[in-house]
């Protein structure tokens, strides 16, 4: 009985994993297609987001960022999409830590929560 089943998974996994080696085979990336990534990452609405271009640098955001709150800046990181980009800048003074986010094209400084 643990033969059949263990056939039955081999054989479903082997025509599974066939367009994926014909692929690596040719040379072409493997890639997952969306209706995969919605079955284990739950689905995201589809939105089509204009690229933006990105008025601020990292560098500008921080200098932004530290003249309106003291501390040092633990880490930065382009969070949002679209329209709505900003850096999230994790910053410490006196022992608490805090976020702040700057608009990437505008430029504008606000605390998070």
């Amino acid at each position: 009985m643990k033969f059949k089943r263990f056939t039955s998974i081999l054989a479903v996994a082997t025509v599974l994993m066939l367009p994926a080696c014909e692929l690596w085979a040719q040379g072409l990336p493997l890639q997952v297609e969306q209706n995969q990534l919605d079955r284990v990452g739950g689905a995201r609405p589809n939105r089509v987001y204009r690229q933006v271009k990105l008025e601020i640098s990292e560098r500008q955001a921080i200098k932004l960022a530290r003249s309106r709150f003291a501390g040092n800046v633990l880490r930065i990181g382009l969070v949002g999409e679209g329209s709505r980009q900003r850096y999230q800048i994790r910053m410490e003074n006196k022992g608490k830590v805090f976020t702040v986010f700057v608009n990437a094209t505008s430029g504008r400084v606000t605390r998070g929560g």
